[in-house]
């Protein structure tokens, strides 16, 4: 969910509404129904009030939030094993904002027919093919598609092979630069960049020099050298994206990655959190171990940078056991030797740079150099023995001066950060303001500046250049020479809120009765009563559990009197009431949530959902939502509700932007 202050989202469902009129309850002069019975509160107050609150509600508002559909997936994607089908809100990959839909168990080539309710604020969803391990592959589609298969995208072949690798034995480099953190550990105690006193290269032991090919060689099977000068690297142009191919990579990285906060005029998203969680990024520090069978490939698929022209992207490796004994791995990884790889400048334009356009045309094989690199002719090979760690870094610059503030190695592996994060301006800015830095809940002194991730049996690089956390200022494919890099990941269904208000005269805060709905296999359904913040004595009605049921007054579940509000005002908290109830599996959610409502025993009236034009007394909303504060109506606490009552087809997402003060959050 976005916040105004940005939050995130809680799937709920509630009935709720205060007799209270308080400073955002107030909609009319309370002092005009002080003497008035409730049951006698006329048409034309309701309507006042209503259009006080909400200007004009569309009179082809529905109040529905959510799609229905129904699929047929042939389970054809191309994993180890298929133990199931899934739907899904959004693509899994370093997202926990992704839920299910809808499953269903399955294997290599089955055909499965699923149904589904999805939020209508998506215009895109997912199937899914997922393995007895928890491997992902995803496919996009649109609302409505009635049939998907995964084997058109999965064509796109994922690796180089031996056979298309350039037939060299030796390459010529030049002579080699000192690298920046190398450079500032020899200036000790005199260093300065950008004026600025730094003692964190004292005794860091950097001692690397930097490798580029030298112009002059010619290679075969259509890879060549680079042709800008003193910026070479071996390369061939490739054919792009395979069909349906590029759709699936922009809807995977701009969920899991995007560069902005959604929704806003240009606010950065802090990816950070999302990093963390990768099990790469866990388990290996972000390196990838070369497989000994296929060239070591990089296939940049995006640069979202307006400073692309500056960086360029190295690599290095070793193998763990050729670490001397005594020596730390990080020590010894700060002397081995870095070779180019990418000079970003030569893979896009400027346009393409600040539209975040997505491409696949260049391949650039990385050498492996089988002796101590030296100026002149080396013995070489175009692919990699088995079980080397490769790792990679971004050496970003626009001239070759250490004492600038602009200037700096950045590495997957956050152990080498420590000393550039220090950094006053580019750098440092992207720490957490507990350290110096600019961004709330930022980086660490060794939090990693390239994250990796697998998406569709394909891995890729992205990397954080500069001042913020979004990680998406480039992304590079690894087009193949490593051994498969595999995530699991474990998705929750999709939950739904169900909001009430029980008074005809509403201050629509929407928290007089809450409700979550949470499917939690084909044939369970938990439903948690999470709130109770009205005076009136209610019932809730199409639920005959143990705990939850009709004939127990809706505060006498959570144990308090009648006009006690409970988990809305933070006077009285309650745990939530939780039980769960049988489903058909073949039933969808929604059917299950419309047989809920309200009986109000103090006015004898049933609350039930809204009906088509009329002011909303009960709603469903998906997704994680958290309802309003007591006394706060939910055209306050979401400013953009009154838009979409208005028109609605009009900010049909409304739920995802609150202001946090107004929000009621259960601990």
């Amino acid at each position: 969910m976005r916040r105004l202050l940005l939050l995130s989202l809680v799937t709920s469902v509630f009935v709720s509404c205060s007799h209270d009129f308080g400073t955002y309850g107030s909609q009319i002069d309370p002092s005009t129904l002080k003497d008035k019975d409730p049951n006698e509160v006329t048409k034309e107050d309701i309507q006042a009030n209503v259009a006080n609150i909400f200007g004009a509600i569309d009179p082809n508002q529905d109040w529905n939030l959510i799609n229905e559909g129904s699929i047929s997936i042939f389970a054809d994607a191309p994993l180890s094993d298929i133990a199931k089908v899934q739907l899904l809100t959004e693509s899994p990959f370093l997202n926990s904002d992704a839920k299910v839909l809808n499953e269903a168990a399955a294997k290599y080539g089955d055909m499965v027919t699923l149904t589904y309710d999805a939020p209508n604020a998506y215009d895109k969803l997912y199937a899914a093919c997922v393995s007895s391990s928890g491997e992902y592959y995803v496919q996009v589609f649109t609302p409505g598609t009635e049939n998907l298969k995964f084997s058109t995208t999965a064509r796109a072949r994922t690796r180089a092979e031996a056979y298309e690798v350039p037939t060299f034995t030796t390459i010529k480099l030049n002579k080699p630069k000192y690298s920046f953190n190398a450079q500032r550990a020899a200036a000790g105690a005199d260093l300065k960049i950008n004026n600025v006193s730094y003692t964190e290269w004292i005794d860091s032991k950097w001692n690397d020099q930097m490798w580029e090919i030298a112009d002059g060689q010619t290679f075969d099977n259509g890879w060549k050298l680079d042709d800008m000068k003193g910026k070479y690297h071996l390369y061939r142009n490739i054919n792009g994206f395979e069909d349906g191919e590029l759709e699936n990579v922009q809807a995977i990285v701009n969920d899991c990655i995007y560069k902005y906060v959604k929704g806003t005029s240009g606010d950065k998203r802090n990816n950070i959190e999302a990093i963390r969680n990768s099990t790469i990024f866990r388990t290996s520090l972000n390196y990838v171990t070369t497989d000994g069978m296929h060239p070591v490939t990089l296939i940049p698929i995006q640069g979202y940078t307006t400073e692309f022209k500056r960086n360029h992207i190295y690599y290095y490796y070793y193998r763990p056991e050729d670490i001397p004994a005594g020596m730390s791995e990080v020590d010894y990884i700060k002397q081995l030797p870095k070779f180019k790889a990418i000079c970003f400048e030569r893979v896009q334009s400027t346009d393409e740079s600040t539209a975040g356009t997505f491409y696949r045309r260049q391949e650039f094989l990385l050498p492996y150099y089988k002796n101590a690199p030296k100026e002149g002719v080396n013995e070489a090979s175009p692919i990699f023995p088995e079980g080397y760690k490769i790792g990679f870094l971004n050496r970003k610059y626009s001239g070759d001066n250490y004492q600038s503030n602009q200037a700096g190695c950045t590495y997957g592996d956050g152990r080498l950060n420590y000393e550039v994060n220090h950094i006053v301006g580019h750098f440092k800015s992207a720490m957490d303001k507990s350290l110096g830095g600019n961004v709330k809940d930022g980086m660490t002194w060794t939090d990693p500046r390239i994250a990796i991730f697998t998406a569709n049996n394909k891995t890729y690089m992205t990397f954080e250049e500069g001042s913020d956390c979004n990680f998406c200022d480039m992304i590079i494919e690894i087009g193949s020479g490593i051994k498969k890099v595999e995530e699991h990941y474990g998705v929750d269904y999709l939950s739904y809120m169900m909001c009430f208000e029980d008074s005809p005269i509403a201050d629509y805060d929407m928290n007089d009765v809450v409700l979550k709905f949470e499917r939690l296999s084909q044939a369970e359904v938990e439903v948690t009563l999470l709130a109770c913040g009205a005076y009136d004595e209610l019932y809730l009605r199409g639920l005959n559990g143990s705990k939850l049921n009709e004939s127990t007054e809706i505060h006498a579940m959570f144990g308090v009197p009648t006009q006690t509000f409970v988990n809305t005002d933070g006077n009285t908290k309650k745990e939530p009431i939780s039980e769960v109830f049988s489903i058909n599996a073949t039933r969808r959610l929604s059917d299950f949530i419309e047989q809920i409502y309200v009986y109000d025993k103090t006015q004898d009236r049933d609350i039930t959902l809204a009906g088509q034009g009329d002011d909303p007394h009960a709603i469903v909303v998906p997704n994680n939502f958290e309802y309003p504060r007591e006394k706060t109506r939910i055209s306050v606490a979401y400013p953009l509700f009154c838009n979409w009552a208005q028109n609605a087809e009009k900010d049909r997402d409304w739920f995802k932007t609150c202001v946090e003060e107004y929000i009621y959050k259960i601990e």
